[in-house]
């Protein structure tokens, strides 16, 4: 691919190719319509298709996953130079706005990112660990460490059990149910051990967190997905 990126429509066909995609504005705040930019674009008359025809972006950076990670309408197009502003309508998925820029700004060898994020923002680290990871698929590990000590929220345990089970930018899902699907496959003719250090304190920080429409029993629940796979022990 001689772009970093390229846009593609619902039937495969290629629209345009361009150097780097960068997020710039979330209109309505809402996590579904923002306004990007097109860096480098390869075409001068570029005609999409407003609010109807479906979009996807691909990168050899990201391999397949911003296929499933990025589909979305185009609801407005504004043209300068090189430069092509997009309002987009994103189509579900696991973008988060920020990912992107996270992932472009983050020291890679910089651990446990996520710590300086409040609250829900931890999100936007658990979206840019897909876009970069991916679906875990096998593991190297007998025994997964869970330090307690990070959790500090109720995202804050996803982003630690991701980094737990695969280091930096490790995903392993973005909530119970996806929690149980990764480790349906990775437990599968293997027995994984976890050791969940400092699990009463956590326990509390993520009942005290708990996203509203949760039961407040998270933390017992949590406990029993990851022992429906693995071996756990609670110090």
């Amino acid at each position: 691919m001689k772009n970093k990126y390229e846009v593609r429509d619902s039937s495969e066909n290629l629209i345009f190719s361009c150097d780097d995609f960068i997020e710039c504005y979330d209109f309505l705040g809402a996590s579904v319509c923002y306004l990007f930019a097109f860096i480098g674009v390869s075409e001068q008359n570029i005609n999409l298709i407003m609010d109807e025809e479906i979009y996807s972006i691909k990168s050899d950076q990201f391999a397949d996953k911003f296929v499933d990670y990025f589909r979305f309408r185009v609801q407005k197009i504004i043209k300068s130079h090189n430069v092509l502003y997009a309002k987009l309508y994103i189509l579900g998925g696991m973008y988060r706005s920020g990912a992107l820029s996270l992932l472009k700004t983050v020291n890679e060898f910089e651990e446990r990112v996520w710590l300086d994020m409040k609250g829900s923002l931890k999100y936007i680290y658990i979206s840019a660990s897909y876009l970069k990871n991916g679906y875990p698929r096998t593991l190297d590990k007998e025994t997964i460490v869970i330090e307690g000590k990070y959790i500090q929220d109720y995202y804050a345990f996803f982003c630690e059990l991701g980094y737990a089970f695969r280091g930096n930018f490790g995903y392993m899902g973005w909530n119970l149910a996806g929690v149980s699907d990764l480790l349906l496959d990775l437990a599968r003719n293997r027995t994984i051990n976890i050791i969940w250090k400092d699990s009463d304190l956590s326990f509390k920080a993520i009942e005290n967190t708990v996203p509203e429409g949760h039961y407040q029993s998270v933390s017992s629940d949590i406990v029993m997905t990851l022992k429906e796979y693995c071996n756990v022990i609670l110090e």
